[in-house]
């Protein structure tokens, strides 16, 4: 008997997230003191081989209102959330450890790649 993806819809599914390329790393968000750039910076770090952890991708906000949001479309939760502007009101910058975020949501949620900003200057 074969399986079809009309019949069996879980199984279309399960082969759809296989095929989906998940990365996990840390968030970092660092607060700009001085300057006249934006206040947030947000970067989301995958976890590398040995200590060069670099940023797959970077955005920059003015608002701390803007950051919560950002957040909620990477997809973390209220909690950590919670945590991260609590951090931030407090002091400078702010983790958000083991996140696994697909690659179609980071191209989605309009991460800067680093690579290309270097590239450009």
């Amino acid at each position: 008997m074969h399986l079809t993806d009309e019949k069996y819809p879980a199984e279309r599914e399960k082969k759809e997230m296989a095929s989906v390329s998940v990365s996990e790393g840390t968030i970092r968000v660092h607060r700009s003191i001085a300057g006249t750039g934006a206040a947030f910076r947000v970067a989301f770090v995958p976890y590398a081989e040995g200590d060069d952890a670099r940023p797959a991708g970077e955005r920059a906000f003015n608002h701390l209102q803007e950051v919560r949001a950002f957040l909620k479309v990477l997809g973390v939760g209220a909690d950590y959330i919670k945590d991260v502007l609590r951090q931030l009101t407090m002091g400078r910058s702010a983790w958000v450890p083991n996140v696994s975020i697909s690659e179609k949501v980071l191209r989605n949620a309009g991460f800067v790649s680093i690579g290309n900003l270097a590239r450009s200057n």
